[in-house]
């Protein structure tokens, strides 16, 4: 092996408030990283040095690759990014780059490409866009993308988040088979998936190196439950505001649907769907990527078309007879990998929390004194009071995945929504987040409606079950 990265003692700067380091390290060629540490400890930071360098303050960065392909939310952002930079229209009228451009852009090679293509089952999707594909479709694309490139580094930011369990096991098994001789540094929250070829593990702390050097991942999983101490003991939930919305009645349905079908250009997504949620009765929603729970959720939250062309009753609304979409959305939260990518105006921390009230992307009115202590209340229940008036915009992923989950429970809503909400959170911060969801179903004054692949994330209050199968 040759050495390809070196920090030294390398101090960099991540924003105007913040740095990262000093940090040394060496990565040779061929070495697999497997990157640890809790959310906000600086992995995709990390990983960002490496792939973009960065304005060193002090020390030396040094042998950063040209040829790197990175696979992450950061990433996926990037691509649409680029679209909207290079299309001078409204944003409704952009069709996008195709799936089957996208994945021959990086110059791959042809043989891996047709395979990875025939295991991850995406001959249907080429001829569709990029933006228009769903959370597990769109990680695949990266992940076969990425892996059927020729680049010598392959960078894999939790590349297994938003993938149903049948496409871990392909995601898994095809980086064993094609990983070969690339450089890997990988983030991974789920322990227990550490592939057996990683062979060096650094776990990070404070944007600071704590440990670094060759270990195998059976030593490894046993080694880090070691260095964090995992909970899933939640303290009381805040205490919700009094509140000015309109009550529900006990007896009516939260959401109703009758016969709903949705079809979008060649897919039938749902033909003749029947589904009922009274208050108190909470759903897990499960079903393989492209099965279409994205677009059921849209259904309930009114950011779907299809609301007004089915028989659907919200909330006591009939969709489409001249209710408002506020009048359907101050009665739900709601935390999805779409809000995440779509929260993208300035504020701080704090600010986030505090939209929940508003059921908006940013705070536009001034909040009352009572909605700031609410704020102020989960931000130390999530553990990040320090960062109250930091920018959103510069918080890890991890980090801006609670404050979005803090959003969505602030005003204790009649209907909370999660879809996927565990995305990018470490163990202790996962174990924290299921705590908090099982009280507030024990308050009695929330239905919850989960969608998750990760059978980790079971909730014993749950005990219905919508599975939905792709078309």
């Amino acid at each position: 092996m040759s050495q390809l990265v070196t920090l030294d003692q390398a101090t960099v700067t991540v924003s105007e408030t913040r740095t990262f380091g000093p940090i040394s390290w060496q990565i040779e060629s061929g070495q697999k990283w497997f990157i640890a540490g809790r959310n906000g400890s600086g992995k995709s930071v990390l990983l960002e040095l490496i792939e973009r360098g960065g304005r060193v303050l002090a020390g030396a960065a040094s042998g950063i690759p040209q040829d790197v392909v990175v696979v992450s939310a950061a990433a996926h952002l990037a691509l649409i990014d680029r679209e909207r930079r290079q299309y001078d229209g409204p944003d409704d009228k952009l069709e996008g780059t195709s799936v089957a451009d996208l994945l021959t852009e990086l110059k791959p090679v042809d043989t891996v490409l047709t395979e990875l293509i025939r295991r991850f089952q995406l001959q249907p999707l080429l001829r569709q866009r990029f933006r228009q594909l769903s959370t597990g479709e769109t990680k695949k694309v990266l992940f076969v993308r990425a892996l059927a490139s020729e680049c010598s580094m392959l960078m894999l930011d939790e590349p297994l988040a938003g993938l149903d369990a049948a496409s871990q096991a392909v995601a898994l098994g095809s980086l064993a088979d094609f990983v070969g001789d690339k450089t890997v540094l990988l983030v991974l929250n789920d322990w227990a998936a550490l592939p057996d070829w990683v062979d060096h593990v650094a776990y990070l702390s404070d944007s600071r190196l704590a440990y670094q050097g060759p270990m195998k991942p059976a030593a490894a999983r046993s080694w880090l439950h070691q260095m964090v101490v995992l909970t899933n003991d939640a303290q009381a939930l805040p205490t919700p505001l009094p509140s000015s919305v309109p009550a529900l009645s006990a007896e009516q349905a939260l959401v109703e649907m009758r016969n709903v079908c949705v079809r979008f250009e060649d897919r039938q997504l749902f033909d003749g769907l029947n589904w009922r949620i009274d208050p108190g009765v909470h759903w897990q929603v499960s079903g393989a990527n492209g099965s279409g729970k994205t677009t059921l959720l849209s259904l309930i939250t009114g950011d779907s078309p299809h609301c007004y062309t089915n028989d659907l009753t919200v909330f006591g609304f009939k969709r489409g007879s001249g209710e408002s979409i506020w009048q359907i959305k101050q009665y739900i939260g709601y935390v999805s990998s779409a809000l995440h990518l779509a929260y993208r105006v300035s504020g701080t921390v704090e600010s986030v929390i505090i939209s929940g009230f508003f059921d908006s992307v940013g705070v536009y009115q001034r909040p009352t004194a009572p909605q700031k202590s609410a704020a102020s209340a989960w931000l130390a229940l999530i553990g990040l009071t320090q960062a109250r008036q930091q920018p959103f915009a510069q918080q890890s992923y991890g980090n801006q995945r609670l404050l979005l989950i803090a959003r969505a429970l602030v005003k204790q809503p009649a209907l909370l929504i999660l879809d996927e909400p565990c995305l990018g959170l470490d163990a202790f911060n996962r174990g924290l987040v299921l705590a908090l969801i099982e009280k507030l179903i024990q308050g009695n004054q929330t239905t919850v409606l989960y969608v998750s692949h990760d059978h980790r994330d079971q909730l014993p209050s749950i005990e219905n079950t919508l599975h939905l199968e792709p078309s």
